[in-house]
């Protein structure tokens, strides 16, 4: 089963020989040093605290760049507006009534909310609603607030800058795929169908990431027995594509700012990741404690 939904729950990395998380970026030019920081934007701030230098490095920069600005009024509505299955439709059109019904049995067990309630909402966004309660339950865990967030509503509580290396339009084409809204409501039924092997990889890969075990989850993830594993062609589309577009942006970022750039850790490794793409430029990146 190739998903989407997932990845953006769980993070991986390749090709790196030690548990790290947080990196350090220095030379080329550089007058002050930039610092990258792989997310997990399920794992609990609590976490955060046993990660060797993290809010020092935090705090000696004066620039925080994600993804995308999340606090955003015009973000909020975007989302809002691409939450919704278009041309009013419902998700009844994409599931027969025995699928229906084992998925509305299932989201009122979990969710305490049934499909006739989230009928109009898109599939990827019911599912992402499912699988975060479901994490909950594995990690027994049910902190709202994500690290992934966190940096950048500290940032602007402190008065540092927030940028975003790509726009809310460019997150919602790969969060709200509308092209093909029957394979997005075909993998809803199939997760939940799985939902036992999805949860007990779940806690595998929850506690790879707290050890730092990148490459370890990055075999785990790309393990086509899995059913939390996605596609070369999804790899492609969610980091390859993106690491390369990030990467023209950096160098003029961190050249005018120490920047604490919070990333999914999934974005760091590899030969197309950040961190090789970095020193390609002439960048030194090393574990950063």
């Amino acid at each position: 089963m190739k998903r989407l939904q997932i990845t953006s729950i769980f993070l991986f990395c390749f090709f790196l020989s030690q548990a790290q998380l947080l990196w350090k970026v220095s030379g080329n030019g550089l007058k002050e040093t930039t610092y990258i920081f792989g997310t997990h934007h399920l794992i609990p701030l609590s976490f955060l605290d046993s990660i060797p230098g993290l809010y020092k490095s935090f705090n000696t920069c004066n620039a925080v760049v994600g993804e995308v600005v999340i606090n955003s009024i015009d973000a909020t509505s975007k989302i809002k507006q691409a939450s919704i299955i278009p041309d009013h439709k419902t998700i009844k059109d994409f599931l027969d009534s025995t699928k229906y019904q084992i998925v509305d049995n299932e989201l009122k067990s979990t969710l305490k909310i049934g499909l006739n309630e989230l009928s109009r909402l898109h599939p990827s966004l019911i599912l992402s609603l499912y699988e975060i309660e479901l994490f909950r339950r594995v990690t027994k865990v049910y902190d709202d607030a994500q690290s992934d967030s966190y940096f950048q509503i500290a940032a602007n509580e402190k008065g540092k800058k927030v940028f975003g290396l790509e726009t809310i339009d460019k997150q919602i084409e790969l969060l709200f795929d509308t092209k093909d809204l029957q394979s997005q409501a075909d993998l809803l039924y199939e997760t939940i169908q799985n939902k036992d092997s999805v949860r007990n990889e779940m806690i595998t890969l929850n506690n790879l990431y707290k050890k730092g075990n990148l490459d370890k989850l990055f075999l785990f993830s790309k393990n086509t027995d899995n059913k939390t594993s996605i596609s070369d062609e999804k790899m492609v589309e969610l980091l390859d594509k993106r690491n390369e577009a990030w990467i023209t942006q950096l160098p003029d970022l961190m050249g005018k700012n120490s920047c604490f750039i919070a990333v999914g850790a999934l974005h760091l490794p590899g030969k197309t990741g950040i961190i090789e793409k970095l020193r390609a430029l002439g960048y030194k990146v090393k574990a950063a404690y």
